[in-house]
C-alpha cells in the first residue's frame, strides 16, 4: 500500500507543477512575443561562437572536400559509362 501513496504524493507533485507552469505564463500574445524574446537572448548568451580562425579554416576544409568528391564522382561517372558502353557492345555481339 505504501507504493500507491508514493504514487499519489508524486501524480500531486505534478499537477503542482503544472498548476505552476500555467501561472508562469505570461498573458497575451505580445507578452509571450517579449517572454520568447528574452529567453532567445538568454540561450544565445550560452552559445560556444567559433573563432574567426576556425571558421576559415573549415570553410577551406569543405570546399577541398567538395572539390574532391565532385572529381571522384566525375572519375567513377566516366568509368561506369565506358563500362556499361562496353557491356552493350559485348551484348549486341553475342546476341544481335
Amino acid at each position: 500500500m505504501a507504493t500507491s501513496s508514493t504514487r499519489d504524493d508524486s501524480a500531486s507533485a505534478v499537477d503542482q507543477s503544472i498548476e505552476q507552469s500555467i501561472v508562469a505564463r505570461p498573458v497575451g500574445w505580445l507578452a509571450a512575443i517579449r517572454q520568447f524574446q528574452h529567453e532567445v537572448m538568454l540561450e544565445m548568451k550560452k552559445v560556444s561562437w567559433p573563432s574567426r580562425t576556425e571558421v576559415v579554416n573549415t570553410t577551406v576544409i569543405v570546399v577541398i572536400a567538395i572539390f574532391f568528391f565532385s572529381f571522384y564522382l566525375f572519375l567513377a561517372d566516366i568509368f561506369f559509362t565506358y563500362l556499361i558502353s562496353g557491356i552493350e557492345w559485348a551484348a549486341k555481339k553475342v546476341f544481335g
